[in-house]
């Protein structure tokens, strides 16, 4: 997954996420094509992300949902398979994408994906799938 990055300090403890039954799931859509995407809405399920899952369907994805607007770091510590970053502004619209980030398996070498302005939404894709959708900075999703 992509780990959030910054004080992490126990928040795990505080908000514990077991499956991904506990995961809500919204319908995302970009132009005329449509992500499942599990939502993650506290703290616990931000810092889990992805991790753990084995692949990401062509049509799955993840939706964090920040309280506010920032420059949401992610890293891909710990994580099975490359993914797109895609950052939305509160408009929902893309700020920024960061294309294949690929997995790593340490702390001493895996950066941190961060975009150049404020965003208050991520969505996580199958690694390829921005590309493909043609997707760029300005694009509106909706869900």
């Amino acid at each position: 997954m992509a780990w959030l990055s910054g004080k992490l300090g126990g928040l795990l403890h505080r908000d514990k996420v077991k499956g991904w039954g506990n995961y809500g799931k919204a319908k995302v859509s970009y132009r005329d094509n449509t992500f499942t995407a599990y939502v993650a809405d506290s703290r616990g399920k931000v810092m889990k992300g992805l991790m753990g899952r084995e692949a990401l369907g062509k049509d799955e994805a993840m939706l964090f949902i920040f309280e506010r607007e920032g420059r949401q770091g992610f890293w891909m510590l710990n994580m099975k398979f490359s993914i797109d970053i895609v950052w939305l502004d509160k408009s929902k619209r893309i700020t920024y994408i960061a294309e294949n980030a690929k997995p790593c398996g340490s702390i001493f070498n895996c950066p941190v994906y961060r975009p150049k302005e404020s965003s208050l939404y991520v969505l996580e894709l199958k690694a390829g799938i921005a590309h493909e959708l043609g997707m760029k900075t300005g694009d509106a999703l909706r869900w």
